[in-house]
């Protein structure tokens, strides 16, 4: 089983991207949306009808389950309350490879992906036992401009596929092994409008560890002419994104096509001597003989 879990608020537009790309490869999908309808900032934010119909119109193998919960929590933090929301998302994903993503990653070629995580289906017949993570690559888009998008393409990690049901924070587990992938997902980020970036820095979960005010400033004059001028950008860790990229798209969706193209997806992600079925066999026996 190869199940998603999503986290829906203002940015709700660009689920149906994400969606695209995986729908067909995946057995069930949870997207968690605010009963109340407000970020884990306690600002309030508006979904359209239209928006739960589409999605619906969409769902031809009735894969898609919506999760209306209170995510908003006013005596924790905004990360506090993101580390809350996706745990209770993963508790409804049940078992298997569970893949946690926000609505504005997407992973092309999803098809090698489920190939990869089917390649390890003995991880989930006791995953109390065999607890793993398995981390991908980030590629941020940072600037969407009516000439193409300035992104991010190096090493930046991050975890998000598990056989959990709990994180200790955010989408990361500190207790269990973490194991580096070669799957690429493409973060839409920070490549919207001047007013959803906007919205987004006064809501998201680290709203409170840089100044927005200055860092939307500097967003909002970089264009394909002056990006090479900046270096070490990222707003917390400044040498996370070293450099930018440019890429010439009418659109996001010919931005992942070229970028698809260019980049295809290798399956063969992960050394076998980490998780072969030999060695996990060997590594459970020995723990069973100890106890």
């Amino acid at each position: 089983m190869i199940n998603v879990g999503y986290l829906v608020s203002y940015d709700y537009e660009m689920l149906k991207i994400s969606l695209k790309q995986l729908y067909d490869y995946v057995d069930k999908i949870v997207i968690a949306v605010d009963i109340e309808r407000k970020t884990w900032s306690g600002n309030d934010f508006i979904i359209p009808d239209s928006f739960f119909e589409e999605v619906k119109a969409f769902d031809l193998k009735n894969k898609i389950h919506f999760y209306f919960d209170k995510f908003y929590c006013p005596d924790l933090t905004p990360i506090e309350c993101e580390s809350r929301e996706r745990n209770m998302v993963l508790g409804k994903l049940g078992r298997g490879w569970k893949i946690q993503l926000d609505v504005d990653e997407y992973i092309y070629d999803f098809k090698e992906t489920a190939d990869y995580l089917n390649k390890y289906w003995y991880l989930n017949i006791f995953p109390k036992l065999t607890p793993v993570c398995f981390q991908g690559k980030l590629i941020t888009l940072f600037r969407e401009l009516p000439d193409g998008y300035l992104y991010i393409e190096n090493d930046e990690k991050f975890p998000f596929i598990t056989n959990q049901t709990i994180n200790t924070n955010t989408r990361q587990n500190n207790k269990i092994k973490n194991h580096f992938s070669n799957i690429k997902v493409i973060h839409q980020s920070w490549a919207r409008s001047e007013e959803q970036i906007y919205f987004k820095i006064k809501n998201w979960g680290h709203r409170n560890d840089f100044d927005t005010e200055n860092y939307f400033q500097f967003w909002k004059n970089l264009n394909s002419s002056n990006y090479k001028e900046y270096q070490n950008i990222h707003p917390i860790v400044p040498k996370v994104w070293d450099f930018l990229k440019f890429m010439p798209a009418k659109s996001i969706d010919d931005f992942i096509e070229k970028f698809r193209i260019n980049n295809y997806q290798n399956p063969n992600y992960l050394s076998k001597k980490d998780l072969s079925i030999k060695k996990i066999y060997k590594a459970l026996k020995k723990r069973i003989i100890k106890k």
